[in-house]
């Protein structure tokens, strides 16, 4: 087992620009500063060409910065090529040797370190153990499943004992039921263990699930770190509140923010909400609203709104409401099948105000979504 205080990952300044790419173009990685504590799970997240990625292979050795430094456990790690860095990396394609039996896959790290031979059969088992692979030492990569391949690559690592583990996209090869069931081992096997875990994907389920905290990454750079409730609940920008979940984001010309809070009218009712700290005008802020947070009720007659798609789920059903202010999405749990809303019902809203939150719009407003149009979840 990796003892805790080990695997204090800290990047300071890091910046990689390509060859070859647009001088007026921002660099892959720009100027990014990160402080990662010994046996945390953290994750990278964000859309393609975000940078995250380019990170994780700084940190591994595999790309070179322009500019920074790296750290683990205050040694320099731009000084050693990858094999002499204290980490192992878990890839997307699980990079398996065909030709050699599931021991010998999980044994090979060990097997060209001469320092680590002693005693290596009883730790391959035991890393075979840990992966639910017990038996399957003698099989070859084609006879197993991609799961079972998964847990291959992920024994691999371990065996190796590293102060940091990288994956790069591990679970994105997998179907859904598979990629829920190995999050769920992937975060319990690095509980137990305690090492120090950088993990990226553009999946938001799994960062939520996994993560300690979460960085979110657009352009090269670090839009937000917070724990993954924070991140939801109280994005630092329209564009984490847009990446993570599904949101609605509505202008609100008659918000009044002052001290980190908002009145607004909203629905034909006042409601006080939480503000970002920049969001101190009306005209530059939109209130963002989860659909979670919303609640919809048929209206006789007038209402605040009318119903124009319903999407049933089976444990929830969305749906989408133009109101005056803007396009809505609401979600209903456990809904009952046969009350379901028809397009064009008129409903009547009402918004939980201890889960909505008062953005700053932002200086980049090419990130943001249509304020006609429902963030989707990615």
């Amino acid at each position: 087992m990796v003892d805790r205080g080990t695997g204090h990952v800290v990047l300071r300044g890091l910046t990689k620009r390509y060859e070859n790419t647009d001088p007026a173009a921002p660099p892959a990685v720009d100027g990014l500063d990160l402080d990662i504590r010994a046996g945390e799970f953290l994750t990278l997240l964000g859309p393609s060409g975000c940078g995250k990625t380019t990170t994780l292979r700084m940190v591994a050795g595999f790309e070179t910065p322009n500019k920074g430094a790296i750290t683990v456990d205050d040694v320099d790690m731009l000084r050693l090529p990858p094999n002499k860095r204290p980490m192992a990396m878990v890839f997307q394609s699980y990079a398996l040797f065909p030709h050699l039996s599931v021991f010998d896959n999980v044994a090979y790290g060990l097997r060209i370190d001469r320092s680590r031979r002693s005693g290596l059969e009883d730790a391959v088992e035991i890393a075979l153990t840990s992966m639910n692979l017990t038996g399957f030492g003698a099989r070859y990569p084609h006879q197993l499943s991609g799961g079972q391949q998964q847990r291959v690559a992920l024994a691999r690592a371990m065996v190796m004992q590293p102060s940091v583990l990288l994956f790069d996209e591990p679970l994105s090869n997998l179907d859904a039921k598979f990629r829920e069931q190995m999050r769920r081992e992937i975060r319990l096997l690095q509980r137990r263990m305690g090492i120090t875990s950088l993990y990226v994907t553009h999946d938001q389920a799994e960062a939520m699930s996994l993560s300690d905290r979460i960085v979110v990454m657009n352009s090269g750079r670090i839009e937000q770190v917070a724990e993954p409730s924070e991140v939801y609940t109280r994005p630092a920008s329209v564009f984490v509140g847009n990446f993570i979940g599904r949101a609605s984001f509505l202008s609100t010309p008659d918000a009044r923010p002052q001290g980190g809070r908002a009145r607004i009218r909203l629905f034909d009712r006042d409601i006080e909400v939480a503000a970002h700290p920049d969001a101190r005008h009306a005209d530059t802020a939109l209130l963002m609203i989860r659909p979670e947070s919303i609640s919809v009720t048929p209206a006789a007659e007038s209402g605040h709104g009318i119903v124009r798609s319903t999407v049933y789920l089976g444990a929830t059903v969305d749906y989408e409401i133009e109101t005056d202010h803007g396009t809505v999405l609401a979600s209903v749990n456990d809904p009952d099948a046969g009350a379901l809303l028809e397009e064009g019902t008129r409903v009547r809203l009402a918004v939980d105000a201890e889960r909505t939150y008062l953005l700053p719009r932002g200086a980049d407003t090419s990130t943001e979504p249509d304020l006609e149009a429902v963030g989707a979840t990615r």
